[in-house]
């Protein structure tokens, strides 16, 4: 049964391909020549087919190949590098490498890099149009922007972030630290990545959906790399009968299963409810009104027990 070798594995046919078709990749990883570019010509220009707005650039690349070494360098009649990888593969590498050529639309020595249609416009990338090997590093720094930010894009759809664990998650993927920085100042250009938007959402939803306290809320809000500025205005925004009613809730919830006297109830219950982020005043008030409420309903739990006037007695009798 065949079974694919594209995940990256091994020196297979598909590697290969790639430094035979895509010069510049020859410039990085193991074994990598390390070949300046000294220019680039653009030789088509295609739209994505599966990223809409996206357009996949076919470059033809010329490298400086002044800088290899004596001993770099190919005798005659001697086999490459890429002829010796060729003899050695085995029918699966050579699958994978069918695969690989039909996907992609460069021949040898070409490249391709991806680009938004707003730098297709701005770069003016046409047929022919020459680069400079700073406007083809220009390029590929783009190309590695816009695909962080289409990253980007899918974790804010999956769960809303702040702008210091997005920038964590891009990292942990592996884009650099200036893309990182370019993708979440475009977000933020673009106010679908705001901190002070998500802190006041956020205490909002924690007051009212999970009955925490103010305090508790502005812990969490900084863990989660918000800025104190935005945390404070957004505590300061939370409605202070919304944070009463909660705590008042809660403990209602929780009193009925708080075993002890009536004083360690109490104790027991506040420092439940200072746990949970609620501050003092509103602590005090929510144990004073449960356990008033509780005595009231034993007082009036052992009148009914003890009425004289509800002893079944009938007037016809």
């Amino acid at each position: 049964m065949y079974t694919s070798r594209r995940g990256g594995r091994g020196n297979g046919w598909s590697e290969s391909r790639k430094q035979k078709s895509v010069p510049h990749d020859v410039n990085s990883g193991e074994g990598a020549l390390n070949l300046p570019v000294i220019s680039a010509t653009v030789m088509g220009i295609e739209s994505h087919p599966k990223q809409p707005h996206m357009y996949r650039i076919i470059l033809k690349l010329i490298v400086d190949k002044s800088s290899l070494v004596d001993d770099e360098q190919e005798l005659p009649g001697t086999p490459t590098e890429e002829e010796s990888a060729l003899a050695q593969l085995d029918w699966k590498d050579e699958v994978d490498a069918l695969i690989t050529g039909a996907q992609s639309s460069a021949s040898e020595g070409e490249t391709l890099l991806t680009v938004h249609e707003d730098t297709l416009v701005g770069w003016r990338l046409l047929k022919g149009r020459e680069l400079t090997a700073e406007e083809y590093e220009t390029l590929k720094a783009d190309e590695q922007k816009e695909d962080a930010y289409k990253t980007a894009l899918g974790m804010l759809e999956r769960k809303a972030r702040t702008t210091s664990e997005l920038s964590r998650a891009l990292k942990r993927k592996g884009y650099a630290p200036e893309v990182v920085a370019g993708c979440l100042e475009r977000l933020q250009a673009r106010r679908m990545l705001d901190d002070s938007a998500y802190a006041k959402r956020f205490t909002e939803q924690r007051a009212t959906g999970q009955r925490k306290g103010r305090m508790l809320i502005r812990q969490e809000l900084l863990q989660r790399g918000v800025g104190r500025e935005d945390v404070e205005e957004a505590i300061g925004e939370l409605d202070g009968q919304v944070e009463e009613e909660s705590a008042l809730h809660l403990a209602r919830k929780r009193w009925p299963n708080i075993k002890g006297n009536d004083r360690e109830r109490k104790q027991k219950l506040m420092a439940m409810l200072l746990r949970r982020g609620f501050p003092s005043g509103v602590v005090r008030s929510a144990v004073q009104q449960v356990a008033a409420s509780s005595v009231d309903e034993e007082l009036e739990s052992d009148y009914d027990d003890n009425d004289p006037f509800d002893s079944g007695y009938s007037m016809e009798e």
